[in-house]
């Protein structure tokens, strides 16, 4: 029974991502063809985006396409169902699980918050009492399209930024820093988190986890500048990361410290191996350190991942040519690592953080460069390796939403944790301050988002 209720949650969280999985490892001729000229932004699939009003508070906050439409729910400072205050610096997400009522879905969303207080008195969620990081869960209804409630799941931890959805139905929610006692992963459920770290997968500047649903592995990002690595943890027991497993750090056959966060032809593919991490929890010698003593690849900035359906996809959100990001696809099964995207300039994609695996056929990032004058995007990319704006932040507030919401202008703040719901039809995407969370529907199917 277990077994089958585990294969119910692969298909429940891996249904919309089949599709890119498998279209995206035909792409390389069309990508090898891509000119990297920089040129005007032109209009998407969806077409030219425009302010489009909030239907929960009749604000202008997202410039969308036309045909589409939001609901924003769970700012800074609103109350949670459990009488906590919705904490600030929403961050990565995604659906972890079905809930019981039909057409229900959970998610878990971060708070990237750093030192300070657990924003929670409730000791079975607290790993530490000097964390103002965690995560919360939130219910939505897909059949009326409406949010239900929000809870307090985990508290304790430090800067919570991404993370990853797991085939056993949780998030595993990771901490962005080293500082001493933190830095840690942690396994967080429809319901509550575990508030014990999960030390075998590694202490060092966590950004996004995917995991390999055939295999159990799990891969991790690093964003610690010019010395990020990517890394694999290979559990003992598959879907039981607290019983422990082995680290290990990525490297390039034959080409040993190679920097993959350099100007590389699209379609580049290097034969991958792995090199194992002796001291996870980074007693001695950082994680980066001990695998660069032993040959492995250093990239720039790794930050998001997403499991396709064969193959995963990360980015280096400031990689590349002109060091406004690169994506790559990893293959397991060949392993193999494959550049597939190396934005030529900041209007087309400017340094990509969260992304998603999409639904149909493509790849969605979230912006955070501050540098696009008219606010951090949505970025869709396609099979031809081409770049769309799907959404841009038009978030300015003239008058102050709440007491911890204050009116100022917020449209250069990252967009964060863009996932879908299992049917494909809700776009989830966060914007990080002042802290707001959207369901976006519309008509997806003409194009590949």
């Amino acid at each position: 029974m277990a077994e089958l209720v585990n294969q119910e949650r692969r298909a429940f969280l891996r249904r919309g991502a089949m599709g890119a999985g498998a279209l995206w490892t035909f792409s390389l001729e069309t990508l090898l063809a891509r000119q990297l000229v920089e040129s005007p932004r032109v209009p998407g699939p969806y077409g030219a985006v425009s302010p489009k009003l909030d239907e929960t508070t009749g604000l202008p906050l997202l410039q969308l396409p036309d045909g589409f439409r939001y609901r924003t729910f769970s700012w800074t400072g609103d109350m949670l169902a459990d009488g906590v205050p919705c904490p600030a610096s929403h961050d990565g997400m995604a659906v972890v699980d079905k809930a019981d009522e039909p057409g229900h879905i959970i998610l878990v969303r971060n708070h990237e918050q750093s030192a300070g207080m657990p924003f929670a008195n409730k000791s079975a969620i607290v790993a530490t009492e000097a964390g103002a990081g965690g995560t919360t869960n939130l219910l939505f209804d897909t059949t009326s399209g409406t949010w239900k409630r929000a809870w307090a799941s985990l508290t304790g931890t430090r800067r919570n930024c991404a993370g990853g959805v797991t085939p056993w139905g949780s998030w595993i929610t990771a901490e962005e820093l080293t500082d001493a006692g933190y830095g840690w992963c942690y396994d967080v459920g429809k319901e509550a988190g575990d508030p014990t770290p999960l030390k075998a997968m590694g202490r060092f500047s966590h950004e996004a986890i995917m995991i390999d649903p055939r295999t159990g592995h799990v891969y991790e990002t690093e964003d610690a500048g010019n010395t990020s690595g990517f890394y694999k943890f290979v559990p003992n027991e598959s879907g039981k990361l607290k019983a422990g497993g082995d680290l290990f750090m990525l490297g390039v056959k034959d080409q040993p410290t190679i920097d993959l966060g350099v100007a590389y032809p699209l379609g580049t593919r290097w034969p991958v191996i792995w090199v194992r991490i002796t001291d996870p929890h980074a007693s001695e010698q950082s994680l980066f350190a001990q695998g660069m003593a032993n040959g492995a690849a250093r990239f720039r900035r790794l930050e998001g991942a997403w499991w396709g359906d064969r193959v995963g996809y990360f980015l280096s959100t400031s990689g590349g040519q002109i060091r406004e990001g690169q994506v790559f696809e990893y293959d397991p099964a060949n392993e193999t690592l494959k550049l597939i995207y190396d934005s030529p300039a900041a209007i087309e994609c400017n340094n990509p953080d969260n992304m998603t695996v999409t639904p149909r056929g493509g790849l969605l990032l979230c912006e955070d460069g501050n540098v696009v004058a008219e606010g951090d995007r949505l970025i869709g990319l396609t099979l031809e390796g081409q770049t769309f704006v799907f959404a841009i932040n038009n978030v300015n507030l003239t008058t102050a939403y709440n007491t911890r919401v204050v009116a100022r202008d917020y449209r250069q703040s990252e967009m964060a944790g863009a996932c879908y719901s299992p049917d494909g039809r809700w776009l989830f995407v966060n914007i990080q301050s002042p802290g707001i969370t959207f369901a976006i529907t519309g008509p997806w199917g003409t194009g590949p988002l």
